[in-house]
């Protein structure tokens, strides 16, 4: 049966141990990136090579050989959560202290773990009379990791190999 997935059911976790290698994800201290967020916006910039073939009749070939993933995060500054607390404190850093793993569960229930750095960090701003915002962006580093969701029957990483 088809249905429309809602946004709520997609889980991004950063680890607030900083581990920055996924040999090390089971030492990981995972956070869920959810209270006081009110958008998540992922995004796949994309390196393409369109050459034109003979063949193509003067249209281009596209193909894919590159990525770089990341997630756009917004919302509003919530004091006393594990998850924006490590990303606030992290507003001043530079260098290896911005990087960190990171998480993704989709509905399913499959998993993309990766290595990422935490990039233009809005701890707090806006007017006086309003709540404060929260922003910044989980940018990953290299090629994710990915586990299927339990009973998918995949053994490729693509979720049922579709």
């Amino acid at each position: 049966m088809s249905q429309f997935q809602l946004n709520f059911e997609n889980h991004l976790e950063i680890d607030i141990n900083g581990n920055t290698s996924l040999d090390n994800v089971s030492k990981a201290s995972f956070a869920q990136i959810r209270a006081g967020i009110q958008t998540i916006t992922p995004s796949a910039s994309e390196t393409a090579d369109t050459t034109p073939y003979y063949s193509g009749e003067g249209f281009s070939d596209h193909d894919v050989t590159g990525k770089a993933i990341q997630f756009a995060i917004a919302g509003h500054r919530l004091s006393g959560d594990t998850a924006q607390d490590y990303i606030a404190s992290r507003f001043t850093s530079i260098g290896d202290s911005l990087r960190t793993l990171a998480r993704w569960t989709d509905p399913s229930g499959r998993q993309v773990q990766f290595v990422a750095t935490l990039t233009a960090i809005v701890p707090f701003g806006g007017a006086a009379n309003v709540k404060q915002t929260f922003s910044f962006t989980l940018a990953a580093n290299g090629k994710p990791q990915v586990v299927p969701a339990p009973n998918s029957g995949a053994t490729d990483g693509t979720n049922g190999g579709h």
